[in-house]
């Protein structure tokens, strides 16, 4: 069986070699910004989207930072971005600046998620400081369309390719999805979609395959959002997992307190129980979720 993969062409059994004899898989965490949020977004157990209101007028001294992280992934058979962060026009000074957040972000939002990019963070500027430019990276893999996910979309124009879940394409352009997930930072970028395929893995056994080795499976843990994936990084025995929203941190799978802003409970917390099985198999080297304010920035090997 043969896989191809951009300008990668290989003959699936000898890839399977390739990585697990030969080749490691690194993963870089790149922090692309901050979000000061009420504590509850993070944490806000059955709250839901019926707390958005209350979530966003919370006080400035009662609210958190939270990073905001994407991941670089160095792979034998392509260069991955998860998720891409804040833009630059976000915070054109480095700093908190209510009036350029307003220009990007509807009110509602902007008074949710409060949003900072210093200089140095936007995603391009961190692939720069890493001997990199967007040219470099073979696909952008979109876990949803969340602003604060997606908005760095706009410093990768020369990727080769941007993908994501057909599912969150489909649902971000219904009414109640479409107030949370602004088309106007992505909808001019040319994002090709998957389709999730029944499988053994996640919640909802529903997957995706990104290389036809295994060694990348992206997986749907719906709840935040029904398209959202979480992204299974594997090399022999061992593995990391990105969560992207479905959890936040640590504390989300083993205390089990879902975030506090989705729009299905019993799927987030269906989806919080995978990661927390996940996070207990002996071949797990990290789970990595995308608002982690313990994440170090060291580079996870596998």
């Amino acid at each position: 069986m043969v896989i191809c993969f951009y300008n990668h062409t290989v003959n699936k059994n000898q890839a399977v070699i390739f990585l697990s004899e030969e080749k490691h898989i690194r993963i870089y965490p790149l922090r692309c910004g901050s979000i000061r949020v009420s504590p509850k977004m993070a944490y806000g157990g059955e709250l839901g989207l019926r707390g958005t209101a209350e979530m966003a007028l919370c006080p400035d001294r009662a609210r958190v930072e939270l990073p905001v992280f994407a991941f670089l992934i160095e792979h034998p058979l392509g260069r991955l971005l998860f998720d891409c962060g804040w833009c630059r026009e976000i915070s054109p000074d480095g700093r908190y600046d209510v009036k350029a957040v307003r220009r990007i972000l509807p009110e509602r939002l902007a008074a949710l998620y409060h949003p900072t990019l210093l200089k140095g963070e936007a995603i391009d500027e961190r692939l720069a400081a890493l001997g990199l430019q967007a040219e470099d990276i073979d696909c952008v893999l979109i876990s949803h369309l969340d602003p604060d996910h997606v908005s760095g979309i706009r410093h990768l124009t020369g990727a080769k390719r941007f993908l994501m879940a057909e599912e969150e394409r489909f649902w971000s352009c219904r009414t109640v999805y479409a107030m949370r997930e602004p088309k106007e930072l992505w909808r001019d970028r040319p994002i090709d979609v998957f389709w999730y395929k029944g499988t053994p893995l996640g919640p909802n056994r529903w997957s995706y395959d990104l290389f036809g080795d295994g060694s990348v499976q992206l997986i749907n843990v719906p709840g935040h959002t029904d398209g959202q994936f979480a992204a299974k990084i594997q090399n022999g025995s061992r593995f990391a997992l990105l969560t992207a929203d479905a959890a936040y941190s640590p504390r989300s799978w083993e205390e089990m307190i879902v975030p506090g802003f989705g729009f299905n409970r019993l799927a987030q917390r269906k989806s919080l129980e995978w990661i927390r099985a996940e996070a207990a198999l002996a071949g797990c080297a990290a789970v990595l979720a995308s608002h982690d304010p313990g994440i170090s920035g060291d580079v996870i090997v596998l």
